[in-house]
């Protein structure tokens, strides 16, 4: 598959110095790339070059395998490009004298040429994803900060870019604001969006990422998967920046409705290390595999291909699982409990994090908890209850 982009050698100086040089990477289809790094390291001037908002000096874009595009290419043919990437700045960047309706029917009607009937459609359509349709006819000073950036966010998906660029749009918000923000992206990444996301939110990028790249300097210092940069970085600067950015406090967090939890439980799943351990304290029978639907194949995916071990303790063994059982039993592993033993149903556990399932009809939840006495305390249970259980064997 020949990606999207491909970057060779890119070199962009402002006066007598360097933003960034001799930059390398490329980004296919369905990819997320994470950028981290410290401010002033080149991350937003980079998106800027790559979505041709801004001139380079030197090296090349390859888009979509046949456009080249070069410090000395005609503006006609940057405006082909620039057609199908979309960029979601951190300042919104909305017309505070038209309608929530309007800054999305606007570009759709100017640049994609669409009917007016037909802009407002698909604009509705997309405020309806981003959850506010109900907001239509407000103005951009009467929203608050996380819905003027979800506007921006609908407005940019409603001009069907083969791939955005976010760049930092969590860092103008209230912190209370950023996890909604953070869950539609995460809704994005499960639905397949190519995306190139300049973020200060370690964890997120951890969970959500392909592949990370840690910029310093105006260089790709280190590149690699969550895994690789998060838990075995290479390069002294990359060890220090990670350490500054290290968090030692409880963090909780809340994702309700069937697309959140299903994203969410991708993004966790391609979080946990290669051949780590996965631990189920109380199984959800029935449950769990019908909020997933068709995207427990994708988790299920995932977990083989990175040989992650499910070890779960439950009651009875239903016809789902015994399927998981049949289809990776190197990888699978039951025990058994009485029914008399009181368990506190569907809790997960993995590293640092606690993850507590509620379903309720079509808005299942998932609550996180990011404590490591906590999961030290649930751990040492989930053990006690191992030993005393039957293992399944089919």
């Amino acid at each position: 598959m020949k990606p999207l982009i491909e970057v060779i050698n890119l070199k962009k100086n402002y006066k007598s110095n360097n933003v960034f040089q001799d930059i390398n990477f490329n980004i296919k289809k369905g990819e997320i790339k994470c950028i981290i790094g410290s401010s002033g390291s080149g991350k937003t001037t980079l998106l800027r070059c790559l979505s041709l908002l801004e001139s380079f000096d030197d090296g090349k874009i390859l888009y979509y395998g046949n456009s080249e595009i070069t410090s000395m290419s005609q503006e006609k043919e940057k405006n082909e490009v620039r057609k199908k990437i979309g960029i979601v700045f951190q300042d919104f960047n909305l017309w505070p004298h038209k309608s929530v309706l309007e800054n999305i029917v606007e570009p759709l009607m100017i640049v994609n040429k669409l009917e007016k009937n037909e802009a407002i459609k698909k604009a509705l359509k997309m405020l309806k994803k981003v959850d506010l349709e109900n907001k239509k006819d407000s103005f951009p000073d009467f929203l608050s900060g996380g819905q003027k950036q979800r506007v921006a966010i609908a407005r940019t998906l409603a001009m069907d870019p083969e791939i955005i660029l976010f760049d930092e749009i969590t860092s103008a918000l209230d912190p209370e604001l950023v996890d909604g923000i953070l869950k539609l992206l995460r809704r994005l990444a499960f639905e397949g969006q190519t995306m190139i996301i300049v973020t200060h939110h370690l964890e997120f990028a951890s969970e959500i990422a392909d592949e990370i790249l840690f910029m310093s300097d105006g260089l790709i210092i280190e590149e690699g998967t969550p895994e690789k940069i998060f838990c075995n970085p290479k390069d002294s600067r990359t060890k220090r920046f990670l350490k500054t950015l290290k968090k030692h406090f409880q963090e909780i967090n809340v994702y309700e409705g069937i697309e959140n939890f299903r994203a969410f439980n991708i993004g966790f799943m391609r979080k946990i290390k290669s051949g780590g351990e996965y631990y189920v304290l109380g199984a959800a029978k029935e449950d769990w595999w019908k909020s997933m639907g068709e995207a427990q194949h994708e988790w299920h995916k995932i977990r083989e291909s990175k040989k992650i071990k499910l070890k779960m303790i439950i009651y009875e063994l239903v016809k789902s699982e015994k399927e998981i059982l049949y289809k990776m039993p190197e990888l699978t592993e039951y025990r058994l409990i009485s029914k008399d033993t009181e368990v506190p149903s569907n809790v997960n556990i993995y590293d640092d994090t606690i993850l507590l399932l509620i379903f309720d009809n079509e808005r299942p939840t998932v609550i996180e908890i990011r404590n490591k006495d906590l999961v030290k305390g649930y751990l040492n249970y989930f053990h006690i209850l191992w030993e005393q259980g039957r293992q399944v064997v089919l």
